[in-house]
């Protein structure tokens, strides 16, 4: 929930060394600061816990948690891939120096320019339906150009997690069904005909913020099966395989916080043990954590506005930020968890909702929140909001979206504050 490197000093939040008060007053709020020392740790978790002597373990971060160069910059640092959702992100990927051919590509409707990006920087592309699979056989053989790609398929897993973010139910709009043994074979018809599209294996997500190792290890069982019984079937090799993200982070005090450590390797374990059961050990195996490296890395700092109370007996503390900061509460009620940043030893004794300055009732970013007796100026700092908050940012009543630090030995801006005459310039 809050950063683990985050103390207190003279009553007011540090991280580390670097006083969060005056970073406030310095880059001005709203303002998102990552630990950028947490990030990296984060990072190393997974490579170090997502590793094996039998096959090769490939940590790729989800991209759409959070993106911007300087994140580019330490993913290289550690050697992670990178997932990438639109051509933005391949953009973004390409214009920061990160390594092409370890960008996996995603995405259930891509267009063909995007494709023919990712094709011509030798990205491995996820293919989410048959259709897809034609175009991209087609755009391949104009060009006479080769491509590794994996296929999405869904394993029928109900994650117990919001409903807009399962992802792998029967009904989900990803990939495609392992029981649909017609599309499946139509889709290995498609590749075993195929000059330049390489099948190097399956992909599969099950959805987000997971709290239980279970389904991960459901999850394995189910895609390790069904690719031996594919290579079987169709005397296709695959080399790869791509179980997807999904690792929970704490929001809230009675979250349940997923063990990440033993996730990883209870899943290495299942995959070795289970693979030579079955004949059939792949040579890569991917996982794509996103909100597991960024989420709790980062808080979001607002200045405090009016305390109102209302004739119905509601109090509201209202913030210089709001949903378009952080939209997540207003579209699924995501929960977070919050203090003052320059009262963090006073007393907690008032119940309110934090509301942001939005025209919307619903612009709240967290219902009865305890804090102490706020003032106007005092900064309320939010926990947790390292992954879809900066990435979902808009510019609803043109509000401006804020900037984004991170906190080495000192603050570093890694993302501009916008302007006013940024709001006019797709207007010229």
């Amino acid at each position: 929930m809050k950063p683990k490197y985050l103390n207190i000093k003279n009553n007011t939040a540090y991280i580390r060394d670097v006083n969060l008060v005056d970073v406030a007053k310095e880059f001005k709020t709203p303002l998102y600061v990552f630990d950028q020392v947490e990030l990296e740790d984060n990072m190393k978790l997974f490579i170090n816990n997502f590793s094996s002597n039998n096959f090769n373990c490939h940590t790729v971060y989800a991209s759409k948690a959070f993106l911007v160069p300087a994140l580019c910059e330490l993913l290289v640092k550690h050697g992670l891939w990178m997932d990438a959702v639109s051509l933005g992100d391949l953009y973004v990927a390409y214009k920061s120096n990160f390594p092409m051919e370890h960008i996996i590509f995603h995405g259930n409707n891509k267009s063909k320019e995007e494709l023919e990006f990712a094709i011509e920087h030798n990205c491995v592309i996820v293919v989410d339906h048959l259709e897809e699979l034609k175009l991209l056989n087609m755009i391949c053989e104009s060009k006479q150009k080769y491509i590794n790609t994996m296929f999405r398929v869904n394993p029928g897993i109900d994650a117990h997690t919001h409903k807009f973010i399962q992802t792998a139910t029967f009904v989900s709009k990803f990939g495609e069904s392992i029981f649909d043994d017609v599309t499946i074979e139509n889709i290995m018809k498609e590749y075993l005909n195929s000059t330049y599209v390489k099948l190097l294996g399956f992909h599969s997500h099950i959805g987000s913020q997971i709290q239980e190792l279970e389904p991960f290890l459901l999850n394995v069982s189910k895609m390790l099966s069904f690719s031996k019984s594919i290579m079987d079937k169709y005397n296709y090799k695959l080399t790869s395989i791509n179980f997807g993200g999904g690792f929970g982070i704490p929001y809230i005090s009675n979250d349940k916080p997923l063990n990440k450590e033993l996730t990883a390797a209870k899943m290495i374990e299942l995959i070795t043990s289970l693979g030579n059961e079955i004949g059939w050990v792949p040579e890569d195996v991917f996982i794509e954590p996103g909100r597991s490296i960024v989420g709790n890395a980062c808080v979001t700092l607002y200045t405090c506005g009016d305390f109102k109370h209302t004739y119905g007996d509601k109090n509201y503390q209202f913030i210089d930020g709001g949903m378009t900061d952080n939209i997540r509460p207003a579209l699924y009620s995501a929960e977070y968890a919050c203090d003052i940043a320059n009262k963090m030893t006073d007393e907690k004794c008032v119940v309110c909702d934090i509301a942001g300055k939005c025209c919307e009732s619903g612009d709240i970013i967290i219902y009865n929140a305890l804090i102490p007796n706020p003032n106007p100026g005092d900064i309320l700092m939010v926990y947790a909001t390292g992954a879809y908050n900066y990435s979902m940012a808009s510019n609803y009543n043109n509000i401006l979206k804020p900037a984004v630090v991170f906190i080495d030995k000192t603050p570093k801006k890694v993302a501009k504050r916008e302007i006013l005459d940024d709001l006019l310039r797709l207007f010229k």
